[in-house]
């Protein structure tokens, strides 16, 4: 071998080294990026793992703990899952036994159930089934169902799915809503009263009773504004008002408006608004109700004016009172004086027919004076000036037993404590003055008593003044309280201290009623109003 070839040999044996480790290097490379990308894979993969277990149990928590019931089923209706919602729903738990979908169908919704069924079949979904199921411990309930078909990659229906929401509550809320809703139609309808419904300033809505009072047709007055039938410079006076009410300033107003009828007429009427909030507290609407008061005006205003009038009359009778009493007495201090001066200059002369003739027209001048006197009393109870004050009628009673004159043997029993009471000292003095007078004029036994009580309930003091006198007949029960009117045996009586009696007991919202018998004693009985 000649040194040529030996030459050539070695350049190819170096070419070939150099091509050897160039390929050696290449796969070197190509590895370390296989090892990498294959390093890559694995971590995706472990990463989308991780990502799919992650999804699977937040799946499983929507699942679990959606509100509505969820079941999936197979072709042939038996249930493969249900979550906790559909087991308390329908009472079955799949894991301890088997569930078919036909077995939950109500019998008279079961046509319906199939035709949902093949729209399911032929659609691949249903919304809005509304149907009738048996449950195991809830018995019949109503159901809202939305439903989907499951297919696999080529298409193919394996099984069903559908969210089951129980409507039954919401339907007898609804019908018991829409119940109340026809009453309360037919009560507004049917109501006296006239009510409309305001939005934005408009009339949105009104009964039949209002477009009597009003005079429009329905379809006249929708859409009308309230100030357009109010009378303008009422409405001015109340119009502030009724703009807060507007506004949501406030949400109830009562006054009384006049409105103005199609015809022109006007009326009067009583009208309370009240304002109707959504949830976000916002103003909707405001609803009225008015009544006519008319007629009620009308009858109050002569009320007034007959009061008015009554007042004066009392006024000129209290006056004429006074002046006849101031009169009379005067020439029967005269007449007294008079007779007394005959009686004691002609006492000598005089026989005792004429004696006792002196001494009745005394009596009859005397009897005469205390008539005067019970006429100023009895005027003057309206007169005199009212000065409303707590007052004690044990310390009343007190004060009248030292002021009045009691013989010994006569006995008050007071049985137990009486009320502190708001009114008029002077009247309550006139009131048991009387009562207690009376008692010991007219007893007619060596051992007189009076027994005052009281009681007392919600509204009113009751009082009992009972004696042992002579009793009075029941024919004079309802006329010893008028004035001047006595029992035929009370000679000595003016016949005005039991209508003062009355007259300061009705003042006080009470009533006062007498039990007696003859021999069985007088009870008089009688209220006092609490204030």
């Amino acid at each position: 071998m000649d040194e040529v070839t030996i030459e050539i040999l070695q350049r190819a044996l170096h070419r070939e080294k150099a091509a050897r480790k160039q390929a050696e290097q290449i796969l070197e490379k190509k590895s370390k990026e296989l090892y990498l990308l294959t390093e890559e894979l694995r971590n995706a993969n472990l990463l989308l793992e991780e990502l799919v277990d992650k999804k699977e149990l937040e799946l499983k928590g929507v699942f679990d703990n959606l509100v509505d019931a969820y079941v999936m089923m197979d072709y042939r209706g038996n249930v493969m899952e249900m979550n906790k919602a559909a087991v308390e729903l329908f009472g079955y738990d799949i894991d301890n036994e088997s569930l078919n979908v036909t077995s939950l169908i109500y019998k008279h919704d079961y046509l319906y159930a199939m035709k949902s069924f093949e729209t399911l079949v032929r659609e691949g979904a249903f919304s809005n089934y509304k149907a009738r199921v048996y449950t195991k411990n809830q018995g019949v309930r109503t159901v809202h169902i939305n439903a989907s078909t499951i297919k696999d990659k080529s298409g193919k229906i394996i099984a069903a799915q559908g969210i089951v929401r129980d409507i039954t509550d919401e339907i007898i809320q609804r019908n018991r809503f829409e119940e109340q809703k026809k009453q309360l139609s037919i009560i507004v309808e049917n109501s006296p009263l006239g009510i409309i419904l305001v939005e934005n300033q408009r009339i949105i809505n009104c009964n039949n009773a209002f477009l009597d009072q009003i005079g429009y047709s329905k379809s006249e007055i929708l859409n009308v504004s309230p100030k357009d039938i109010s009378d303008s410079e009422e409405y001015e006076e109340s119009e502030k008002d009724i703009l807060e009410l507007f506004s949501g300033v406030r949400d109830q107003l009562s006054l009384k408006k006049k409105y103005i009828k199609k015809n022109g007429d006007s009326f009067w009427a009583r009208t309370n608004l009240s304002s109707i909030k959504d949830l976000e507290g916002n103003v909707r609407y405001q609803v009225a109700i008015i009544e006519d008061i008319t007629s009620e005006l009308t009858h109050e205003k002569k009320q007034n004016e007959l009061l008015k009038k009554l007042e004066l009359s009392n006024k000129e009778l209290n006056d004429f009172a006074h002046v006849v009493s101031h009169d009379l007495k005067s020439p029967l201090r005269s007449m007294n004086a008079l007779l007394n001066w005959m009686k004691e200059d002609y006492a000598e002369v005089l026989d005792q027919s004429a004696q006792d003739s002196f001494n009745s027209l005394l009596g009859k001048v005397e009897k005469m004076d205390n008539l005067i006197n019970g006429i100023l009393k009895y005027s003057s109870i309206d007169n005199q000036k009212i000065e409303e004050k707590e007052i004690d009628l044990n310390k009343l009673v007190s004060d009248i037993v030292e002021m009045i004159f009691i013989p010994d043997s006569y006995c008050i029993d007071i049985q137990n404590t009486l009320p502190k009471i708001k009114g008029d000292r002077y009247r309550f003095q006139q009131l048991l003055q009387n009562l207690i007078g009376n008692a010991i004029k007219y007893n007619d036994k060596d051992n007189g008593k009076l027994i005052i009580r009281c009681n007392e309930n919600e509204e009113y003091w009751n009082f009992s003044f009972k004696d042992n006198g002579p009793g009075i007949p029941e024919n004079y029960h309802q006329k010893i309280f008028e004035i001047f009117q006595t029992v035929e045996t009370s000679d000595d009586s003016t016949g005005v201290g039991l209508s003062i009696v009355k007259k300061v007991v009705n003042m006080y919202g009470g009533t006062i009623e007498v039990l007696s018998a003859p021999g069985q004693g007088t009870e008089f009985i009688f209220t006092i109003k609490k204030v």
